[in-house]
């Protein structure tokens, strides 16, 4: 009984070896690297352009209610600006095709190994043409480093652990860069709720820190696990960034990264809100059109 059972299994594996199509849109269900690769909806060719893509596929710790959170908030931010929204945790619509639709994509949580080398490729020249990207709490953390370009280039900074005693904790947040159109709107400080990432290192010059954490406000302490259990970065808020920005390439594009987003509960505070709407419209160009958020 076991091997009949079997036998539609090997037949079904033995039959998906062909290459799947370039486009998400026009691809049928292929089984490639152990995975499904899906037929988008035909909702998806409804999805007007420009549009913002949520992406939140999860290869590693998978925060539930972040991402449920943060794509609800987007999706009312997307109205507000006259964009569309599609949400997926398939990484095959990171295709030339597919992404052309978006001029905005937010890796929501999106955690682990979860693009192919030739879906980075694809993201990578889709971006270089201008367009912007925003990542949420998980999409920097540690299990990213194998794609060199979105850790080094998009992300950059190393994640080194949050805490555990307890692992959500009160902190004041402080504005380091009032100007910038990120922080527009926002107090100089506010306090929030979160599980506080610690990284190596401040990202390099080539980025702008737009807001840090006071560590005097919190407990930066992991005795749970992992081999350092001293989460301090330094006494500054400077010291300690979770939002910051950078532009890459002669087209400007435009990246921002919020270790913000742990919960659904951070998207019902008036300033992280705020946040996400301004990190959208930035990186959708909406706002500073003379690019004076890419100057140091």
């Amino acid at each position: 009984m076991k091997i009949l059972y079997l036998l539609p299994l090997v037949l079904l594996a033995a039959c998906s070896s062909e290459v799947p199509e370039k486009s998400l849109s026009e691809s049928k269900p292929t089984t490639v690297v152990g995975e499904l690769v899906p037929t988008t909806s035909r909702y998806f060719n409804f999805v007007p352009t420009p549009s913002i893509l949520i992406f939140s596929e999860t290869r590693d710790w998978r925060h539930e209610e972040g991402i449920a959170g943060a794509n609800l908030a987007i999706m009312k931010a997307a109205k507000e600006m006259g964009h569309g929204y599609y949400t997926t945790e398939h990484s095959g619509i990171f295709n030339e095709k597919d992404l052309a639709r978006f001029d905005v994509v937010v890796f929501n949580n999106m955690t682990g190994d979860a693009l192919t080398p030739e879906e980075e490729t694809a993201f990578a020249k889709w971006q270089s043409k201008g367009n912007g990207t925003v990542l949420l709490h998980g999409a920097g953390d540690d299990s990213h480093q194998d794609w060199d370009f979105y850790h080094n280039e998009v992300l950059g900074a190393t994640f080194v652990s949050h805490p555990m005693d307890p692992q959500f904790q009160e902190a004041r947040v402080e504005v380091l860069a009032p100007k910038h159109p990120v922080m527009q709107g926002l107090p100089s400080e506010f306090m929030a709720t979160d599980e506080w990432y610690t990284f190596e290192a401040v990202p390099s010059d080539d980025f702008i820190v737009l807001a840090g954490l006071d560590e005097s406000t919190y407990s930066p302490v992991n005795n749970a696990y992992g081999d350092r259990s001293d989460l301090r970065m330094g006494p500054k808020t400077s010291d300690h960034p979770i939002i910051w920005a950078r532009c890459l390439g002669d087209n400007q594009a435009r990246t921002v990264f919020t270790a913000m987003g742990h919960r659904y509960e951070t998207f019902e505070t008036t300033e992280a809100l705020l946040i996400l709407k301004n990190m959208l419209n930035w990186a959708a160009k909406k706002t500073d059109p003379e690019s004076s958020g890419c100057a140091k």
